[in-house]
């Protein structure tokens, strides 16, 4: 099997996973909202941005060190994969402590207390499935993750409507995520095994020496990052309330169900790039440069379409008890392209090694994002808290597209953006004289209409198109 082969198998077992999960979560979270109403959905959205802040510092960046150094050797999976287990089994026992004590300092009410601890558990166990799943990643062994992701959102979703159908609340649903995610741990646990590596407690601790200083930047680039994605959720809670988080979160899921498509591509690839990085330079430019052209492509129509349409999307999915999440979701569908167009730049700098200079990066931007939430929350409330989001993701972009510049290609982006920007004010043309037509045959022929026109203005070129021939003929046989 060729390099073609394998990427397209890969990227094609992930996309199908995040396709299925991205329907079962939206269901769920729809029915929560609708089920529960604003202020239970606030609150189930709160406590999702609050454990998921605390369980990110389980990682500490060696997940991405494990594909990186696996992928190049894969004799040392052992020995990471074991090592890191056991890490994460003590930073586990810690976190939870954590967060059991600021949680009830915080002075929340029970029954978010109560959620919370079941959620902490949850959330504390994917990670330790996250080293089994990283683990299939740097093999390239992507199906077992997309069967695994696909088979635990199943168990998810489905008890969790029927404990919503039965009339039970948001205690019921955070013990049916520790359900799924056991299951998760189990099954991933088992593939790993049999399959990959017999997974044991191992503490060496010259190894920890000798890594901790490579993974800790790339483990601050996760914290940072997801510090900038949620601490809005967590301060609108401390000062707008439960039923403004609703609003906002109802518009930001819909937008960070699109994230993991360009995290998938460059996932399937990030094997491959890593070796490009000690092996061939040209390469390595070659696939950074398509990368962003292609999910640029991607992500400005997306962009662009749910600006347009967002009072549909909310009012068709969420009702009326929802109607202020719509400007939250204008403003925020632009995070979505600079999510897609970060994404490359971001794996390449991980290949060549520059996560000290990414960890200043997104610190920094981390920091900004809290500042403007502060400034902005008071006086302009969920709205403010989108504009924060698409400043501080703009900064990143900037910042990020300067150091890949300088140290490894500067794109045309001038060159690159022409051709899809023609392509998508024909899209928005389009939708703007045939706006009243049913939202699911406005969505289909606005995407036909501007993969037509790209390709007729010359939006992939030779390489492109013999790419293409090459994943349909290869994928047919």
């Amino acid at each position: 099997m060729n390099t073609v082969q394998r990427i397209a198998r890969n990227m094609a077992a992930l996309f199908t996973a995040h396709f299925i999960v991205v329907i079962l979560s939206l269901i769920l979270s729809i029915f929560i909202a609708r089920k529960l109403g604003d202020v239970a959905f606030g609150k189930y959205s709160f406590v999702l941005a609050f454990t998921a802040v605390f369980a990110v510092f389980s990682d500490l960046g060696y997940n991405t060190l494990l594909i990186r150094e696996v992928a190049r050797d894969e004799s040392q999976a052992d020995k990471y994969l074991n090592n890191i287990l056991s890490m994460r089994l003590l930073l586990s026992l810690i976190i939870f402590v954590l967060i059991t004590i600021i949680i009830n300092v915080m002075g929340y009410p029970a029954d978010v207390k109560n959620i919370t601890y079941l959620f902490a558990i949850y959330i504390l166990i994917l990670s330790f499935s996250d080293a089994f799943k990283v683990t299939f990643r740097a093999f390239e062994k992507m199906k077992y993750e997309s069967g695994i992701t696909v088979l635990s959102n199943a168990v998810r979703v489905s008890l969790g409507l029927l404990v919503l159908l039965l009339g039970y609340g948001l205690l019921e649903l955070a013990l049916v995520f520790l359900v799924s995610g056991i299951f998760d741990f189990l099954i991933s646990f088992l593939i790993c095994e049999k399959k990959f590596v017999k997974s044991q407690i191992e503490l060496d601790l010259n190894f920890w020496k000798s890594t901790i200083r490579i993974a800790l930047p790339l483990g601050l680039l996760s914290i940072f990052g997801l510090i900038y994605v949620r601490i809005d959720t967590l301060m609108l809670s401390m000062m707008k309330g439960d039923a403004v988080v609703g609003w906002y979160n109802a518009a930001y899921k819909l937008v960070l169900g699109f994230k993991p498509i360009p995290q998938l591509f460059m996932n399937a690839i990030f094997p491959l790039m890593a070796r490009y990085y000690v092996s061939s330079n040209e390469s390595l430019r070659r696939g950074y440069e398509k990368s962003f052209t292609y999910l640029l492509i991607l992500g400005l129509p997306l962009a662009t379409g749910i600006t347009l349409l967002a009072d549909k999307i909310i009012l068709l999915l969420y009702g009326e008890q929802f109607v202020h999440s719509v400007i939250a979701l204008q403003i925020l569908a632009w995070d979505t392209l600079l999510i897609f167009i970060c994404m490359p730049i971001d794996f390449m700098l991980v290949s060549m090694n520059k996560q000290n200079q990414m960890a200043a990066i997104v610190g920094g931007c981390a920091l900004l994002n809290i500042i403007l939430n502060l400034i902005l929350i008071p006086s302009f409330s969920y709205i403010g808290a989108g504009i924060a989001t698409i400043i501080t993701e703009i900064v990143l972009f900037m910042l990020y597209f300067y150091f890949v510049s300088k140290y490894l290609y500067r794109l045309s982006l001038h060159k690159i953006i022409a051709r899809p920007l023609i392509a998508c004010s024909a899209m928005v043309m389009f939708i703007h004289f045939c706006g009243e037509i049913g939202l699911a045959v406005l969505i289909i022929s606005a995407a036909v209409l501007y993969a037509v026109v790209l390709c007729l203005i010359g939006g992939f070129d030779e390489e492109d198109r013999k790419l293409i021939d090459d994943l349909i003929s290869k994928e047919g046989r």
